[in-house]
């Protein structure tokens, strides 16, 4: 696993935030400073930086997955949306938190490392976790009892048992 480096100090970074127009939509947006009612942010790590271009005009907010509102499927959608923020983050050695209670569904957010073939959900309610050397994410409906007493698995299961979303960062 590569080295995660110095924990980033600053609000600049991607916010993550939930609208429920549009049939429900999950939304990146780029910011320096805190962005009201996101419900994730991630902050690149050390060695990369986001491109100023990001913070402004257009591309600095970005529909990650739209038609997320009711539904099982729809709700799949929006665990798919979380595991696609998780991806973006990855690609920065980033570090990634959740904001709970500002909208959306609670989720819990597991990983899988090559490495030991070993998971562990990723305590990202209790601040900034590093994602950099992760190599699958799944995204699951919080306090879900879908990997409980597991301790190893190959990624194929690890991909296939969570019921919510999963998705291979590498």
């Amino acid at each position: 696993m590569p080295d995660s480096g110095t924990m980033p100090q600053s609000p600049e970074g991607c916010y993550l935030s939930y609208h429920s127009d549009s049939g429900g939509r999950l939304e990146m947006h780029y910011s320096r400073t805190p962005i009201e009612g996101a419900c994730g942010f991630w902050a690149p790590g050390e060695g990369k930086k986001i491109q100023g271009f990001k913070y402004n005009g257009p591309t600095r907010r970005q529909n990650l997955i739209t038609g997320i509102a009711g539904g099982d499927a729809n709700r799949k959608k929006y665990f798919s949306g979380w595991c696609q923020f998780v991806k973006e983050a990855k690609k920065f050695n980033g570090w990634v938190t959740k904001i709970p209670d500002m909208g959306g569904v609670e989720v819990d957010v597991y990983a899988f490392y090559l490495e030991g073939s070993r998971m562990e959900m990723l305590k990202l309610d209790g601040g900034l976790v590093h994602v950099g050397g992760v190599d699958a994410v799944t995204c699951v409906p919080r306090d879900s009892d879908v990997y409980k007493g597991v301790k190893n698995i190959d990624i194929g299961s690890f991909v296939n048992t969570g019921k919510g979303d999963s998705i291979a960062l590498s």
